[in-house]
C-alpha cells in the first residue's frame, strides 16, 4: 500500500517505517516544529533525519498536524504482523473496523506466523 499523499515526502525523506513509528506514535497530535532541526528536542526524540524532513516540510517554526491515518497504519502494521486486535488497540479503533480497513486492500500477513529465534517451536516436539 501507498503512503497517503499527506505523509509521502515523510516516508520518501525517512523509509516506511521510521515513518510508521513516528506516526504510530504521534498520531492526532500537534506539534510545535522549529525552524532549525539542528540541537531542538524533535532530534533528541526521532533523529536527525526526521527533525529535519519535519523542519523542511513545515517551513519551520509552524504547527504540524500529525495525521491519524487509521487505514494506512492498519495495513503497515498487519504487514509487520500485527494481529487486529492489537492494530484496534494501536490506532485506537474497535476490531470490527480493522477488518473493514484491512479488507479495502488485501495484505500478505506471511510474517506474522514467524518464529522467533531461539524459540522452540511445540508442535514439532
Amino acid at each position: 500500500m501507498q503512503p497517503p499523499s499527506s505523509i509521502a515526502w515523510l516516508v520518501d525523506a525517512v523509509g516506511e517505517d521510521a515513518a510508521l513509528e513516528f506516526i504510530d506514535g504521534n498520531a492526532g497530535r500537534r506539534l510545535k516544529i522549529p525552524r532549525n532541526a539542528d540541537g531542538s528536542q524533535l532530534v533528541d526524540l526521532y533523529g536527525m533525519a526526521l527533525a529535519q524532513a519535519l523542519v523542511d516540510h513545515n517551513y519551520g517554526n509552524d504547527d504540524y498536524q500529525v495525521p491519524l491515518l487509521r487505514g494506512w497504519r492498519a495495513h503497515m502494521l498487519a504487514k509487520r504482523g500485527c494481529c487486529n486486535n492489537e492494530i484496534a488497540t494501536r490506532i485506537g479503533t474497535s476490531w470490527r473496523n480493522v477488518q473493514k480497513l484491512l479488507k479495502q486492500a488485501p495484505v500478505d500477513r506471511s510474517r506474522r506466523y514467524r518464529q522467533p529465534d531461539g524459540q522452540l517451536d511445540i508442535f514439532s516436539l
